[in-house]
């Protein structure tokens, strides 16, 4: 289990005062879905009631009991959190199955961890982050988990978009909203941590859209270059000159990052030009041009995370872009 902090997440004052609502109550649903942007604090925020419920201090979690010391280290017995750098999670993560082969030799099926007695605390606290990985097969065994689960665990579920879950598994959790994030709050956050300061901070305040991840991700390199060319000539005139444009940029950017952080900013450059066509959609580019546009982006950014080479990824996102333009 990944090792956790007890911040609280930025600006997420009214899902923290809902959530702290139904503790005090005793009204605590058994799931609970985190909806909203990616790297707006959805993830913190499911850590945040977990830690709240496990902790022994009144009000917030102290950071300093048993509890929160095994937090601290990821290794509380009566906490799973599955991955995140898994990109789907199969039915292996949650029920063993014969015939089926699980995803590793090390992870522990939800079901399997849920039907244990807790070992330190009153609940077993199941995290799933972005739900959205999950295949089909995957979640029809998590909802017939979610309608009958064994003993009173908490659920607790992250997603950028409900409708990418069965309709079924988001009726059956407590909905939380987590909005993204003022750019001026973005901007402070980044020079608070050293990241930028600025115009350079506020500038990657407006690219990543409300969502302090994708900032923290744009910090450095050559990737605010890129985006205040993307906002300025990159799409100032859609058509295939753009297109063009903007593939020979995708291939010098991937071909010019350092080999460690290569994958990284690939990804950071695609999502970049995926923001820049959503604000070209507000005005004047063609909604059949730019949802294929969209599509390609996101297929290489997705293709990226697999593991496909960068340079192939980008060079055929290049070429599928000209074709989109057209």
């Amino acid at each position: 289990m990944t090792a956790w902090s007890f911040d609280p997440p930025l600006g997420q004052e009214q899902a923290l005062k809902l959530l702290a609502g139904d503790l005090e109550r005793g009204r605590l649903a058994h799931a609970y879905l985190f909806e909203g942007p990616e790297g707006a604090g959805k993830a913190t925020l499911a850590r945040s009631l977990a830690a709240r419920m496990l902790c022994r201090a009144p009000g917030a979690a102290c950071g300093r009991c048993h509890a929160c010391r095994m937090l601290a280290g990821g290794n509380h017995p009566d906490v799973l959190e599955l991955p995140r750098e898994v990109t789907e999670l199969r039915i292996g993560r949650f029920m063993d199955r014969p015939g089926v082969k699980s995803e590793s030799v090390d992870h522990q099926p939800l079901l399997d961890f849920l039907r244990f007695k807790p070992m330190e605390a009153e609940r077993r606290i199941a995290i799933i982050p972005d739900a959205e990985r999950m295949r089909s097969e995957a979640a029809n065994a998590f909802l017939k988990t979610l309608e009958e689960p064994p003993g009173s665990p908490l659920i607790l579920l992250t997603v950028v978009s409900r409708d990418r879950l069965p309709a079924t598994i988001v009726s059956r959790c407590r909905l939380v909203a987590v909005k993204p994030l003022p750019p001026e709050k973005i901007a402070a956050e980044l020079a608070r941590r050293g990241l930028s300061s600025g115009a350079d901070a506020r500038d990657l305040a407006m690219a990543a859209e409300g969502s302090l991840g994708m900032a923290m991700r744009l910090a450095g390199g050559d990737a605010l270059e890129l985006w205040r060319w993307l906002i300025g000539e990159g799409f100032a005139k859609p058509g295939a000159p753009a297109a063009r444009m903007l593939a020979e940029r995708l291939q010098a950017f991937g071909s010019g990052v350092d080999s460690a952080g290569k994958r990284d900013s690939a990804v950071a450059a695609l999502d970049l030009a995926a923001l820049a066509v959503r604000r070209m959609l507000r005005g004047t580019l063609d909604a059949r041009k730019g949802a294929e546009c969209l599509a390609v982006l996101w297929e290489a950014a997705d293709r990226v995370r697999r593991n496909v080479a960068v340079d192939l990824a980008l060079s055929s996102a290049a070429y599928s872009l000209m074709a989109a333009m057209k």
